[in-house]
């Protein structure tokens, strides 16, 4: 169990939180438009109609379906749940805006990352229906871990959550990523960073750290967070998929470490998250990240494209899943 459990304590620091939004179009910017403020405005409107509903005044009944058909855990394999926690300040609390099942298999060499969409429709044990980033509100970790059996027949061993400051702090730290940004978008990323200068870091230059072109270039943690983050023009589905290639460029940084390196690293950084992962499990499992630095990685997010329905429930837009279809192609995606 040591040896398999949470290669990532230290992967852990590798993801953004963020909201959802269905896609608008992105206009261009510029020193003297008003378009930043528009963006901005945006950005801060969500923050309202994101807040959990803690009663909704609605209940969708979802169709029960028989668990012991759904999902086991493989043998040999484990699966920790990432969190990235919606958190202004140092504190590691909130909603929980990034949901990643991390599925190590060690035996074959793979990693899977699951990504749970934040408005996912689901039955929370003991409460009514709800997103699935109030779960973690409600009962902490135990809770979103029953939750996500409940719904969708996978069970989390362990968890690291971990909030918007350390993810910044954590990237750079690792020297920060290079990636490709469409000319079309880097509007929406300096208005995450605009956003992040004046909440977090409380900057005089709002406008520190600004992109100034598009195309293949060196981010530093504020801008690969806020790359990550971005909520409009595109749906939650391809924020996802940015959210795991952030972690797969950060983990093939990590896997260059040393072993020495690799626990320095983690020791030195646990103070930015929250986990049940005990200190002596990370140091016993440095070799199984070792032995991982050349697997597959691969991932999908729930629900699935096609097989989930959006609707408004108790004031909330959701995303209310086809569960049969959802943990049948979740259950093939573990398995291969």
């Amino acid at each position: 169990m040591k040896r398999l459990l949470s290669i990532l304590l230290i992967l852990c620091l590798t993801f953004s939180v963020s909201g959802v939004s269905e896609g608008r179009g992105t206009p261009e910017l510029n020193e003297n438009t008003d378009e930043l403020d528009a963006l901005i405005e945006e950005e801060q409107f969500l923050t309202d109609e994101d807040s959990v509903v803690f009663d909704p005044e609605e209940e969708l009944m979802l169709d029960e379906f028989t668990l012991n058909t759904a999902f086991d855990t493989l043998d040999n394999t484990r699966n920790i749940l990432l969190l990235g926690l919606d958190s202004r300040s140092s504190s590691i609390s909130g909603r929980t805006d990034t949901i990643i099942l991390l599925n190590i298999d060690i035996e074959n060499r793979k990693i899977k990352m699951v990504s749970f969409l934040r408005d996912t429709y689901v039955e929370i044990p003991g409460k009514k229906n709800n997103r699935l980033n109030s779960a973690y509100v409600f009962g902490g970790f135990d809770l979103l871990a029953d939750t996500l059996y409940k719904n969708f027949g996978v069970r989390a061993d362990a968890y690291v959550a971990v909030n918007l400051a350390g993810l910044v702090d954590v990237i750079d730290q690792l020297g920060g990523i290079d990636v490709d940004i469409p000319e079309n978008k880097i509007a929406r990323v300096n208005a995450v960073i605009y956003w992040y200068n004046i909440q977090v870091l409380k900057l005089k230059n709002e406008r520190d750290g600004f992109l100034t072109k598009g195309g293949y270039q060196h981010l530093n943690g504020k801008q690969a967070e806020s790359w990550a983050r971005y909520r409009y023009s595109e749906s939650d589905f391809e924020r996802s998929a940015r959210q795991r290639q952030l972690m797969e460029l950060l983990y093939k940084k990590i896997c260059q470490m040393s072993a020495g390196e690799m626990i320095s690293f983690a020791l030195n950084n646990i103070g930015l998250v929250k986990t049940n992962i005990s200190i002596s499990d990370l140091k016993n499992l440095v070799p199984a990240v070792l032995a991982l630095k050349d697997s597959e990685i691969s991932g999908i997010q729930i629900p699935l494209r096609g097989k989930y329905k959006s609707e408004k429930i108790s004031g909330m837009n959701v995303l209310v899943p086809d569960r049969q279809a959802n943990v049948s192609e979740l259950r093939k995606f573990l398995a291969e």
